[in-house]
């Protein structure tokens, strides 16, 4: 009989050295009226029905909701068992940095609208249709009136009790805190497209005048109006972040910010929280009966773990108490040899790249950025640096970007005849005739090595010498600080940075990393055609239309004739263990949807039972 997998991990360890993989630093530069007979409508899908007949009762004035039975309903309810890493989390909506909060916020609190992990897109949520108009500054969305705002029944017992309902002044409230410096809102300054959120944001002293002034409008319980500072396709995309989710302002006002405390806790999302503070390390949420929208899941019950430690995660996952946890860095090698079908690698949003000085006296042409781009094997730097638990990039969005292509899809990768053709075509018929160029790193090891791995495909690919190859190790800032547009003489050649998602849309990538002017162009492209491309699809409302712009710009700048202003590298990725009894897709960006996952409880039985 095998030995338990993870105490091998354990014995391997007392007899090797074990290296810390660390990250690289990433670099984040990163009224009152209806919809006006010029507004253009957005194909939204169908709203959907409650699968459930809601019975209202009056109960001390407080409304209890249950549902009603079915000869069909399970007498045992489905329950899906997840573990973490880490303390209960803040799960405030405006507040919540941690993805452990990210995951409860998502489940416990309806979504203006909603990002389908699926199919990389945007629909209806709390907003059931929007329209907007023609310069797609002014966005109108009509709201559901059958969300509630619920929090368990006095007397004890796990039947939630109806508030008030849900209305446009919660998405008012959303905003107006996350636009106040004071609430200190993760990633506040997405919302500055919102006219007005800057100003307010700005100011140390705010009154309900200042308050007003930002572009935000409830005219009635179901309808609430946005007016942005510039057109914004992307703005649709926005609003699927926790910044615009609904929240009780009678509610903050009256507990401060232990609102979100679990004994004082309302929420309105699919699930509702029926245990959980910050002394115990299970977290129990119950499906909520009256919510309206159905997503393909059939968790009745979700049972949260969160864990000091890796090894009690996969511990309990191995006894098959756990049908999903993230897999802990250091067990994944054995894990892949012992269980290589219940491990899924799921990619984040942060994309590692080398930038181009568009200054520099090497690279100025297309020709030779390409041909160093294509000298890189980006699978062999993923297999060196992160034992394969990352992806290699051809083009610049991840996977979960809306407009993003598929991950195989567009852009050049490892072709070194062609990198040697390019460097021909580029005027240096070999690498030995360029002078030698600077490569400016962060100051960690795996910066180094990485650094150090390139240089070494330069040699072998392109016929470059060590000595060539400049590589000079700095501290992060300094880095940052040198490859600004502005550092002139201090700018190097080339450079290592990464980019993250603030919001999964390409507007956030190719345009906030790589326009001429909206963005800090730190490689001073000068301005073309692709950036003309980026302001059509920044501003087109049609989905179609963005997606197929989008791809025609990444073709542009990274295809094997692109214009190459960086180089895409990999997208780092982690494992997670997953029993076969449980199916889902995972979260790229935001958090985990519980309501989609399906378990197969007779399958789980079963196997729990051997």
């Amino acid at each position: 009989m095998k030995r338990h997998w993870a105490q091998k991990v354990i014995e391997k360890e007392n007899g090797r050295y074990l290296i810390l993989l660390l990250l690289i630093p990433i670099f984040f530069i990163s009224g009152c009226q209806e919809a006006q007979p010029g507004d253009k409508p957005i194909e939204t899908t169908p709203e959907s029905s409650s699968p459930l007949d809601i019975i209202t009762q009056i109960v001390r004035e407080t409304r209890i909701i249950t549902p009603t039975a079915t000869p069909a309903e399970s007498q045992l309810p489905v329950e899906l068992d997840i573990g973490y890493v880490g303390a209960f989390p803040v799960i405030d909506p405006q507040k919540t940095a941690s993805q452990n909060g990210v995951n409860l916020v998502e489940n416990l609190f309806i979504g203006l609208t909603n990002f389908n992990h699926k199919s990389n897109s945007v629909e209806p949520e709390f907003a059931k249709s929007w329209t907007v108009n023609e310069n797609s500054t002014v966005w109108t969305f009509k709201l559901r009136d059958d969300i509630f705002w619920l929090r368990l029944s006095e007397d004890g017992d796990q039947t939630p009790e109806i508030v008030r309902p849900v209305t446009a002044a919660d998405v008012v409230t959303a905003v107006h805190r996350a636009c106040q410096s004071d609430t200190k809102a993760t990633d506040a300054f997405i919302l500055f497209l919102i006219s007005g959120c800057q100003q307010v944001f700005e100011l140390a002293e705010v009154s309900e005048a200042d308050l007003g002034a930002i572009g935000v409008k409830a005219p009635d319980d179901t309808t609430v109006i946005f007016t942005l500072n510039k057109p914004a396709g992307y703005f649709l995309t926005i609003t699927t972040l926790p910044l615009f989710y609904p929240v009780p302002a009678e509610h903050i006002k009256e507990y401060g910010r232990d609102w979100t405390m679990p004994e004082n806790l309302i929420t309105s999302g699919p699930y509702q929280l029926t245990s959980g503070n910050l002394s115990e390390t299970r977290t129990v949420l119950q499906k909520n009966p009256g919510w309206p929208l159905p997503k393909g899941g059939n968790a009745n019950i979700v049972n949260i773990y969160f864990f000091e430690d890796e090894r009690s995660v996969v511990d309990l996952w191995q006894s098959k108490n756990l049908d999903v946890a993230p897999l802990p860095t250091d067990y994944v090698p054995l894990f892949l040899e012992d269980f290589p079908t219940k491990a899924r690698l799921v990619t984040g949003q942060t994309v590692f790249y080398l930038g181009f000085n568009y200054e520099s006296g090497l690279f100025q042409t297309p020709q030779i950025r390409r041909a160093f781009s294509a000298a890189i094997d980006r699978q062999a730097l993923a297999e060196a640096l992160y034992d394969n638990r990352a992806y290699e990039m051809h083009h610049l969005a991840p996977p979960g970007v809306v407009g993003a292509p598929e991950i195989d899809e567009v852009g050049m990768g490892f072709d070194p005849d062609l990198a040697r053709l390019l460097l021909v075509e580029s005027g240096f018929a070999s690498c030995q005739l360029m002078p030698p160029f600077r490569f400016m790193v962060s100051s960690l090891d795996l910066s180094l090595l990485q650094a150090e791995l390139i240089r070494d495909m330069w040699i072998k690919e392109l016929n470059c010498s060590e000595e060539q190859i400049i590589i000079e190790q700095v501290q992060f800032g300094t880095l940052l600080a040198n490859t600004r547009a502005e550092a002139d003489a201090t700018r190097p050649d080339i450079w290592e940075l990464g980019w993250s998602s603030f919001y999964p849309d390409q507007h956030n990538w190719v345009t906030e990393l790589l326009h001429c002017t909206e963005s800090e162009n730190r490689s001073k492209r000068s301005c073309n055609d692709i950036d003309e491309l980026m302001r059509q699809a920044s501003q087109s409302t049609d989905t179609d239309e963005r997606v197929a712009l989008y791809r025609r710009i990444e073709n542009q700048l990274f295809s094997d004739t692109g214009e190459t202003p960086l180089v895409p590298l990999y997208v780092r990725g982690s494992y997670f263990m997953e029993h076969n009894w449980v199916d889902f897709v995972p979260a790229h960006f935001g958090g985990e949807q519980y309501d989609t996952y399906v378990i197969n409880a007779t399958l789980k039985e079963l196997e729990r039972s051997r």
